[in-house]
């Protein structure tokens, strides 16, 4: 659930809401995740997981959920959750070459003239 999931109007609330979807982990484990003795559900755990590979960067990997995005119309806000709930995981380019053949979008910031 997204945490202003209470505070928002019931339309809203759908428009944010990603799960549920089951998930592996506990506070001991790599998928760290804490859960309700009560329900087994997640209450708690890690949003962000990220592998380096600091030998070769472009081989490192990186899943963040919901998404990329912020914001609940963009097809990005809830790509990852799927891959997050299982443990897996995106490419984390580093490389010029690597970042430019990934690149989906280009957007050009131009400051206004004064």
């Amino acid at each position: 659930e997204h945490p202003l999931s209470p505070l928002v109007p019931q339309g809203d609330r759908e428009r944010l809401a990603v799960g549920p979807a089951p998930m592996s982990g506990t506070m001991l484990s790599p998928l760290a995740a804490t859960w309700r003795a009560s329900d087994y559900r997640v209450v708690a755990g890690g949003s962000f997981r990220m592998v380096l590979d600091v030998g070769e960067w472009d081989n490192s990997r990186v899943v963040n959920t919901p998404g990329q995005s912020g914001d609940p119309a963009s097809p990005h806000y809830r790509d990852l959750f799927p891959l997050w709930a299982k443990g897996d995981y995106v490419p984390l380019v580093y490389s010029r070459p690597a970042v430019e053949a990934a690149t989906e979008t280009v957007i050009v910031l131009t400051p206004a003239s004064r």
